[in-house]
């Protein structure tokens, strides 16, 4: 089980906002911060923290799923994703060729780290 996933990035403010939208419809909420960091976090007690990449630090794109309650969640992620600077990288939707049950959606952040909502 993973604890805790670290998201460097460059635009903190615009990420911020972006992975608090896109997170909530998945259960997370705003913890503790810092200045240039903040963790969103689950009642489970997992986390995700978006940070300030520090001058000069190479930023490189990550992928990161996040398991979903249901179809309606896997879709809110997907919109307010896209509705807070986030772009479309596969809509809503049955994905047979990762299983057969599996429904996800992916996002690009504003900085093109590959965000994905999904159910199996």
């Amino acid at each position: 089980m993973i604890n805790h996933v670290t998201v460097k990035v460059k635009d903190f403010e615009k990420e911020e906002a972006f992975y608090e939208a896109a997170l909530a419809p998945l259960g997370y909420g705003k913890g503790p911060a810092f200045p240039g960091v903040q963790a969103f976090v689950a009642k489970d007690g997992s986390a995700v923290w978006v940070s300030t990449a520090a001058d000069g630090d190479a930023v490189s794109p990550i992928h990161v799923a996040f398991q979903a309650a249901d179809d309606d969640a896997v879709k809110a992620f997907y919109e307010a994703g896209l509705a807070n600077g986030g772009t479309d990288n596969g809509e809503p939707g049955p994905r047979p060729n990762y299983g057969p049950t599996y429904y996800a959606a992916f996002v690009h952040d504003p900085e093109g780290n590959n965000i994905e909502a999904m159910l199996v």
